[in-house]
């Protein structure tokens, strides 16, 4: 006799009897555009998975939830103290400091703030970017020493696409390593665009590579702290509100992915002074999260799903096919310095960019469905950084 599990269970569905049920609902569009995904690293994966793939991928679980840490962008110590402390009293968790202040100035930034409830981050103080100078004038003799930030974000607002976004933090964490740098002294900056889905799997194949990275170099538990910042080089003033559900998508692929700190930037601050609005807003999305989307209790929610589990493990061998790369090329440093770097994202940048002239890719408000009165976008800012392209605004470079 069946037994209840028995008796209700669904038949297995086949790809050839799911495919054909999909065609039908196409009603003659195509198959290959609609329903297999073409990414522009070169590969492709099928919205279709029906199994596990092999091997698993196996990110380290996460026991706590996010929190929403709130950029600070003040450059007077007590104004700073003060956006922060209101911050935090409005919902904030965690302090970001962008100036980089130092002793007596760092003391008034902070009073007030318990850190052992709600961390603090000082730029070029608590968190030291050693790739930095670099980056900026080829000087290759930057500071290992204390609390390190490697930031990704940086090459994805250059051209980078979230493979190479991986495999330059990857490659740079290495050289840490190699330094001599003890991982829990490593926090890794990821950006976030639209990409829903590839940025949850491009956060869970980091993770897992990172930590298979870590055992390698004797670590037995690997942890890793991870900051998921959203991408707003992709933000027009044109259809500005938009913007919110770039952000708040950004927002739930970092949670998912598994960051330890979220940090929203607003969704109209390359061309808007902040008047506290719109940074109300962006906070409310970690509430709306948490109190609505209770993303807080399900803390690995990604795990198990056939098609973020395939594009994880497929995201992670293309990652460190590029780390292979860049080690090859004598790790990180010599990368750089070569210039293969900056050739890599230019190359990267101008790819990105025709994909949305010719309409391959959709940016809402500019390549499709733009409003009858067009405002300009802000001009691009030039580049700091020698061995970097410019800053890539893509909405000012798909209108051109």
């Amino acid at each position: 006799m069946m037994n209840d599990a028995q008796q209700f269970a669904f038949e297995a569905d086949t790809k050839t009897a799911w495919k054909s049920r999909v065609e039908k609902e196409l009603k003659g569009k195509s198959f290959e555009d609609h329903l297999i995904w073409n990414s522009l690293d070169g590969f492709e994966i099928e919205s279709f998975q029906n199994d596990l793939p092999s091997p698993m991928p196996t990110p380290p679980l996460r026991s706590t939830p996010w929190k929403a840490l709130e950029g600070i962008y003040a450059t007077d110590a007590q104004a700073a103290n003060r956006e922060a402390l209101n911050a935090l009293n409005l919902g904030a968790e965690s302090i970001w400091f962008h100036k980089s202040f130092l002793g007596a100035a760092a003391e008034v930034a902070t009073k007030g703030i318990d850190q052992s409830i709600a961390p603090v981050f000082i730029r070029g103080n608590s968190m030291v970017d050693p790739f930095k100078d670099l980056l900026k004038t080829g000087n290759a003799s930057g500071s290992f020493d204390g609390s390190l930030l490697l930031n990704g974000s940086r090459y994805r607002e250059r051209g980078a696409g979230p493979i190479m976004e991986g495999a330059l933090l990857l490659a740079s964490g290495i050289a840490c390593l190699e330094k001599g740098v003890d991982a829990k002294h490593i926090t890794f900056q990821l950006g976030y665009g639209s990409a829903f889905l590839t940025e949850i799997a491009k956060t869970r194949a980091f993770r897992w590579l990172w930590a298979a990275t870590l055992r390698q170099h004797g670590v037995e538990r690997p942890d890793m702290n991870l900051i998921g910042v959203n991408l707003t080089h992709h933000y027009p003033i044109n259809d500005e509100h938009t913007n919110i559900l770039r952000a708040s998508s950004a927002a739930m692929a970092a949670v998912i992915g598994g960051a330890d700190y979220v940090m929203l930037r607003r969704w109209d601050g390359h061309w808007k002074k902040d008047d506290g609005f719109s940074q109300r807003l962006t906070r409310n999305i970690h509430n709306l999260m948490k109190e609505e989307g209770r993303l807080d209790k399900n803390l690995n929610p990604a795990d198990g799903s056939y098609f973020i589990e395939h594009l994880t493990l497929r995201l992670a061998r293309e990652m460190w096919s590029e780390v292979q790369g860049i080690l090859r090329a004598g790790g990180f440093s010599s990368y750089a310095l070569s210039g293969s770097l900056k050739q890599s994202l230019t190359n990267d940048r101008e790819q990105l960019i025709q994909a949305y002239r010719d309409g391959s890719r959709v940016l809402l408000g500019v390549n499709k469905y733009a409003p009858s009165e067009f405002k300009q976008e802000p001009a691009p800012e030039a580049s700091t950084y020698t061995l970097l392209p410019d800053y890539c605004h893509l909405p000012t470079e798909i209108s051109r």
